[in-house]
């Protein structure tokens, strides 16, 4: 049986948009057999069409999600902002009431500003954080040891050498994280 164009366009328009399957298609627009809706996917390349709609799409949408986060954290930004203001305002009127209200404003503008940006809010984050960067940093350093010595361009008793004075400078920087020879 053939069907008018109008009829196959609405099939298109549905394919693209996801509005069910072959059969679903076929039965909502009442055509007699779903294969049909196979054979015009496959010989007028919906399925390319699709994919690309959904592309475009999904860009558009992770789009308008990012600029809304970037938003709120710029209106975050300014409010923790006026709060570290307020804060310090505050702690110079040297008024006992005003001033603690004033440094836990300011203690609260400080830890949502690094929030924010993305930065951690405590000193046990931040130690996480360097001893996380160490631990990689070591095994980084093994590895790249083991690939040289595997390679015949390091002898084992040269990357013991190599160890131990990257274990020493490492244990001299400025951040309390030992490491192992």
């Amino acid at each position: 049986m053939a069907y008018g164009r109008d009829i196959m366009l609405m099939a298109k328009a549905m394919w693209i948009c996801g509005a069910g399957t072959d059969q679903q298609i076929a039965q909502r627009l009442g055509i007699k057999r779903p294969e049909t809706i196979g054979e015009w996917r496959r010989s007028e390349g919906w399925d390319e069409e699709r994919r690309v709609v959904q592309q475009v799409t999904e860009e558009r949408v992770n789009q308008a999600v990012a600029e809304t986060i970037s938003e709120m954290n710029s209106r975050h930004l300014k409010e923790f902002q006026l709060m570290q203001t307020k804060g310090v305002q505050g702690l110079k009127s040297l008024d006992p009431r005003t001033a603690a209200e004033a440094a836990a404003m300011l203690d609260s503008g400080i830890k949502g500003e690094r929030l924010v940006r993305g930065e951690p809010t405590e000193v046990r984050e931040v130690r996480a954080l360097m001893q996380a960067n160490v631990q990689v940093l070591e095994i980084v350093v093994a590895d790249v040891i083991k690939v040289l010595i595997d390679a015949g361009r390091m002898d084992k008793r040269l990357a013991k050498v190599f160890a131990d004075e990257f274990a020493k400078r490492v244990n001299e920087a400025p951040f309390r994280y030992a490491v192992e020879g």
